[in-house]
């Protein structure tokens, strides 16, 4: 019992020491929480310090800032009563510049309408002072125009009369007047007067017949080639007033109505009414016989030319040199020409043919009465021009209208038209020349003969006009209005004295010169 009351007793000294022990470590722990409570409440408590001392400074820092707000303030307030102050006296200079503005507005309109009324014045003043100027050059122009053509008249009878300086001096002053006033040189007076008085013409007896057809060669020496009804072909040349001539055919067998020069050969073709086509190289001459009945002329438009005769015709291939065709006509044959890009033909019934081709002929009535003896086209005016037996010309113009042009007493040979100027030739021994563009289309002549013009044509820069007649001429005629004012002015060795001057111009034109030396010969 003793050993287990010690048992016991051990065990609850043993209970009781780790009681002790126990309640030892519990009270360390708790120590050991409470310094850390103490430490953690000193941190605290250092935080708490410093967060107070910093509220100090803050504070104090707040009561310097708030000074310095409260003196901000002031001088906000200060520099906004000063702004609305400047405000308000720059409202003030606003609504008295806006006025100033306005003022000036007004007045500058007025200034404007002030300025517009004295424009329309001056316009008006300007406008009258124009017309004036118009009419008083209008006037000064017709009187200068009327006065060229008066001129014009009296050199032409003073040139007629024997007297050819004096006739020279009063065409050059008409030229000079006409010019300067934008007067018509081609007026038949002024055109006359100068084409008299520029010695424009040259005469050369060549033919023993009547020439019947003269051709241009585009060649560099520009030859010349004609033919006659004596059966004689010939080639010229032309330097200056000399022309040279060679004998190409004189055979009187021939009768040679037409003559062409071929531009790519140089082949020459001459047709005779007996019924043949020559062509001539050089020395060398093919004759090709046509049996068509008194030929006529030929067209030379393509490779294959047509011979016209009074009763027929024949169709001739260039490059094998052959008649490859040849028809009859139910009709005669009294000229031939080209329309429309077509040859044509004109019958003595008064109708004409068409010929598309070599086999279909479109056939009208003319629509002019009576016998056409030439016929020409201007393809860029559309105009048709109808020569007539009795020596009348019928102008149809783009409206079709037509109007009849006298001028010519015999019948019409050839007509050619460039652009609004018409030239014709007549047995009367006359070349005319017609402006179709007047109001009254009166004739100019530019060449004269004794005996009937048979044909006439141009040179290739229409300067000249060559003509050949029944006596066997060759004549040339300067038709250029330039080159005649230049050779007229060449001819010129004095002015007019101011005597001559008051006579036949008058005391009320002031006095010119118009002699240059430099245009003496």
């Amino acid at each position: 019992m003793k050993k287990i009351t010690q048992i016991i007793v051990a065990a609850i000294a043993g209970c009781a020491l780790i009681l002790v022990g126990v309640t030892a470590w519990k009270m360390h722990e708790n120590y050991s929480e409470e310094q850390l409570k103490v430490k953690e409440l000193e941190r605290q408590l250092a935080i708490l310090s410093k967060k107070e001392k910093q509220a100090v400074v803050m504070q104090s820092v707040n009561a310097q800032m708030e000074e310095i707000a409260n003196q901000q303030r002031i001088i906000s307030d200060e520099q906004r009563e000063e702004a609305e102050e400047q405000a308000e006296a720059a409202q003030k200079e606003r609504t008295k510049a806006e006025e100033e503005r306005r003022n000036a507005l007004i007045a500058e309109q007025k200034a404007l309408e002030a300025s517009q009324v004295a424009k329309k014045q001056q316009a008006i003043a300007e406008k009258e002072r124009t017309q004036a100027e118009h009419s008083k050059r209008v006037a000064d122009t017709l009187s200068y125009i009327s006065l060229s053509r008066t001129l014009a008249n009296t050199a032409i009878t003073q040139y007629n009369a024997g007297n050819h300086e004096l006739a020279d001096l009063l065409a050059n002053v008409v030229c000079e007047f006409t010019n300067r006033y934008h007067g018509d040189i081609y007026h038949p007076s002024i055109y006359q007067a100068l084409a008299m008085t520029s010695q424009n013409k040259t005469i050369w007896n060549r033919h023993k017949g009547s020439v019947t057809d003269i051709a241009f060669s585009d060649a560099k020496d520009g030859y010349i080639v004609t033919c006659s009804t004596y059966g004689e072909v010939m080639r010229h040349t032309i330097s200056g007033n000399n022309l040279s001539s060679t004998t190409l055919i004189s055979d009187p067998r021939y009768d040679f109505r037409d003559v062409f020069i071929n531009r790519n050969t140089n082949a020459i073709y001459a047709l005779s009414r007996t019924g043949e086509l020559l062509v001539i190289r050089g020395k060398q001459i093919k004759n090709i016989k046509v049996n068509i009945p008194k030929l006529k002329a030929m067209d030379t438009a393509d490779n294959q030319f047509i011979l016209f005769g009074e009763r027929g015709m024949a169709l001739f291939d260039t490059e094998k040199e052959i008649i490859i065709a040849e028809k009859l006509l139910p009709f005669v044959v009294e000229t031939s020409s080209r329309f429309q890009n077509y040859p044509v033909i004109f019958d003595r019934q008064g109708r004409m043919h068409l010929v598309k081709s070599f086999n279909k002929l479109e056939t009208t009535q003319t629509p002019v009465k009576g016998q056409v003896t030439a016929f020409a086209e201007s393809k860029n005016q559309k105009t048709y021009f109808y020569g007539m037996s009795d020596g009348t010309i019928y102008f149809v113009n783009r409206k079709g209208e037509i109007s009849k042009l006298v001028g010519h007493r015999s019948r019409i040979t050839k007509l050619k038209v460039n652009g609004h100027r018409l030239s014709s030739s007549s047995y009367d021994g006359a070349i005319n020349m017609w402006m179709t563009n007047q109001s009254k289309i009166e004739p100019m002549t530019l060449y004269t003969s004794r005996g009937w013009i048979i044909n006439f044509t141009f040179d290739l820069k229409k300067n000249y006009i060559w003509a050949g007649d029944q006596g066997g001429n060759v004549s040339r005629a300067l038709i250029s209005v330039q080159a005649m004012q230049q050779q007229l002015k060449a001819k010129l060795k004095r002015d007019l004295t101011r005597e001559e001057w008051n006579y036949y111009i008058g005391r009320n034109i002031p006095y010119e010169t118009f002699f240059r030396k430099e245009a003496r010969p």
